[in-house]
């Protein structure tokens, strides 16, 4: 039980400094299916670019675009097309304050680069991702709206 226990704390401690890796990809290499569901999604978007990304394990593909108005967006959709989540760039300025408080206890010193509001398709739950240099490393950083860290790991 003990080994099991120790075994399962070290999976739980590595799995998260995993970092997703990330490639640019034509849209004529985009899996018919997944373009399918992203078109179901966003009809009308345009400046489409495509990411196909590993993410501890699962293989997603990041569709950035532009809705009418010119606002930016980005959605994660699984192999099969179904939506994974959906990120919008936040300014830093507008993070939830417990948000940056929890930043500053991890970090003795930081300066965010790059956030972005993530919501998931279950429509209930909504993270944060921020990318940050925190006591001279680069960072990319998830946290829920109360300032959880969900996922920390070196960029």
């Amino acid at each position: 039980m003990y080994k099991t226990m120790t075994l399962t704390l070290a999976a739980t401690l590595f799995i998260p400094t995993l970092s997703a890796h990330a490639e640019r990809i034509e849209l004529d290499q985009v899996p018919k299916t997944v373009m399918d569901g992203w078109r179901r999604e966003h009809p009308d978007a345009s400046n489409l670019e495509v990411d196909k990304e590993s993410h501890f394990g699962l293989t997603l593909y990041e569709v950035k675009f532009k809705e009418k108005g010119g606002h930016e967006h980005q959605t994660l959709l699984d192999t099969e097309g179904k939506p994974f989540g959906h990120e919008e760039p936040v300014d830093p300025q507008d993070l939830p304050p417990a948000v940056t408080q929890s930043l500053s206890k991890i970090f003795s010193s930081f300066k965010i680069k790059d956030a972005e509001i993530i919501h998931h398709p279950d429509g209930t739950r909504l993270e944060y991702e921020i990318d940050l240099e925190g006591d001279g490393a680069d960072w990319e950083i998830a946290m829920d709206p109360k300032g959880k860290v969900l996922v920390k790991e070196r960029d």
